[in-house]
């Protein structure tokens, strides 16, 4: 018996068109989700106000055992440096000393030096003059003023106590006053991080009208800088 088969045709299907990478419009898409996000990154970036911070540390012997504290009162300051910011930096203890006073153009190279646990300065005499300090903050700013820069100016001090010695102002809420308001009124904003809980109060309550002079706690380093950043930059 014989059989018959019949032939079947099959159709091959159609080649499939390969288009070039730049004809994809997933490709596309993501390339130009890419650029924007980019482009909105480096805008916020340009468009950021620039800022001179000074960081002031109680160096004195009686704050010798809280480097953590300073060693976190650095790193929080360098995280929220941006290339074209002053970063000045000053230690006080019976007198303030200023230890660096740089442009920042690479912040992350920076963060080395928070490791240094040594206090930069001893006290020469017993004693740590807040006054003195405030004095040459407003120093400071002058210097920057002389040199064209109108940024703003973000202030963090981190402060065990006020312990005023031989041939330093002795305690005067007046003054202490005067020299916040310098600095508020020259486009400032201070951060006091105070680790004595009744200088802490006491600044709370001679400070009470100055609206961007702010006192916190050695509990709360890292947001009390920020919040002054954040601050500074929106003057």
């Amino acid at each position: 018996m014989s059989r018959t088969y019949s032939r079947r045709h099959y159709q091959p299907s159609p080649p499939v068109e390969n288009l070039p990478w730049w004809k994809s419009p997933l490709i596309l898409g993501s390339i130009i989700a890419g650029i924007g996000i980019i482009g909105s990154t480096l805008w916020i970036e340009y468009t950021t106000q620039r800022v001179i911070h000074i960081r002031a540390d109680d160096s004195s012997d009686s704050a010798e055992k809280y480097s953590l504290e300073r060693q976190q009162h650095c790193r929080a300051s360098i995280q929220q440096y941006k290339p074209g910011d002053v970063a000045i930096t000053t230690a006080f203890a019976d007198r303030p000393i200023t230890t660096q006073n740089i442009s920042i153009f690479n912040s992350l190279s920076l963060l080395g030096q928070c490791n240094k646990a040594q206090r930069p300065i001893k006290n020469q005499q017993p004693g740590t003059s807040l006054i003195l300090l405030l004095e040459d903050v407003n120093r400071l700013i002058k210097k920057e003023r002389d040199r064209q820069n109108y940024n703003p100016v973000v202030v963090t001090i981190t402060l065990q106590d006020t312990e005023p010695g031989p041939n330093q102002p002795p305690p005067d809420d007046q003054r202490l006053q005067e020299l916040v308001h310098q600095i508020t009124a020259d486009q400032g904003t201070i951060m006091l991080m105070v680790e004595n809980p009744n200088v802490n109060h006491q600044l709370r309550t001679v400070l009470t009208e100055e609206t961007s002079a702010e006192i916190c706690s050695f509990a709360d380093i890292s947001n009390c800088v920020n919040k002054a950043f954040e601050i500074g930059r929106k003057l």
